[in-house]
């Protein structure tokens, strides 16, 4: 879908209720104007039929983008669900069939991590945590509408917002922006300087600092400008790595290993000969004293026998 031939559909008159069943998560049928967002200021309701989220091509900038953010955060949070491009089922009020989104990255802190996932059922498993929206030409205008309202609408906490070429068609006058999320409000999240210089965008329920790291010089045409967005983690001061740092930091690591693995055996192979060395050197032993002690037990025979013959000897002369 391009820019030029996007269009938001009209909203239906809202319709009653559906009773909520047993257990299932409240939404809300429409929330104050003032939460909405730059581009559609309209109240929230609900769309006939469900909402059903439109993929399109994605292109290099974008998928370094989500790939990295994929990587780092499975890193950072091994245990929890961490979807990439995953379908998100959830309902809305009135809908007898759940609708559809999905998010470029989301992750659901309290949801163990599975990767066989078909897709995410929030009314099921609740609704993520955190999300991602890398925003790109077709796309942007739906990110910061109706995606961004039904994310706010199904309880969605935090959400992080990423203008991979930098154009600033939401005149935010930002490259990365993002907003605390409330069943009634939109609170832009807090922004710091990082150690490094770059300024960040603080994000609370994953205790981690996003930034831009690298911006491509804009030597071509502005459609080939590209963004380059990093995790920070101020526990420990440095960034998380990306998918060719980890996978050469994992390398370094095997390396390490099977040099000590190597020293290892080195050392049991040389600990194993002086073993034998010592069970020989025992051996050896043990053979000489037996030795010594035949050697002694012949020794003390010749004497009886000696002492004997003596005795005959003298009995002879004393009997002439």
């Amino acid at each position: 879908m391009s820019e030029a031939s996007f269009e938001l559909r009209p909203r239906p008159v809202p319709l009653p209720r559906r009773p909520r069943a047993a257990g299932r998560r409240p939404h809300l049928d429409r929330r104050d104007a003032t939460a909405s967002s730059p581009v559609d200021a309209e109240p929230c309701y609900p769309l006939d039929p469900p909402l059903v989220d439109v993929r399109v091509p994605v292109k290099e900038p974008h998928a370094a983008a989500t790939a990295y953010s994929r990587a780092a955060l499975r890193h950072r949070f091994p245990g929890a669900q961490v979807g990439d491009d995953l379908h998100m089922m959830f309902s809305e009020p009135g809908k007898p069939e759940q609708s559809s989104l999905s998010p470029d990255v989301f992750v659901a802190l309290k949801v163990p991590r599975r990767g066989t996932r078909a897709n995410y059922d929030a009314d099921e498993l609740g609704p993520p945590d955190f999300i991602l929206e890398a925003l790109s030409a077709s796309t942007w205008k739906h990110d910061l509408g109706r995606k961004l309202d039904c994310y706010q609408q199904i309880g969605v906490r935090e959400c992080l917002l990423f203008d991979v070429t930098g154009e600033d068609r939401a005149r935010t006058g930002k490259e990365l922006w993002g907003y605390a999320l409330t069943a009634d409000r939109r609170e832009p999240l807090e922004e710091l300087a990082l150690p490094n210089g770059e300024r960040g965008v603080v994000c609370p329920v994953l205790g981690l600092v996003a930034y831009v790291a690298e911006r491509t010089p804009p030597a071509g045409p502005r459609e080939t400008w590209a963004l380059t967005m990093r995790w920070h983690d101020p526990a420990t001061g440095a960034d998380i790595p990306d998918f060719d740092q980890s996978q050469a930091e994992a390398q370094a690591q095997r390396v390490r290993a099977d040099t000590e693995r190597t020293r290892a055996d080195a050392a049991q192979s040389e600990a194993e000969a002086a073993r034998s060395e010592a069970e020989t050197a025992r051996s050896e032993a043990q053979a000489a004293r037996s030795e010594a002690l035949t050697a002694r037990s012949e020794a003390q025979a010749a004497q009886r026998r000696a002492a004997e013959l003596e005795a005959r000897l003298r009995r002879l002369r004393g009997g002439h």
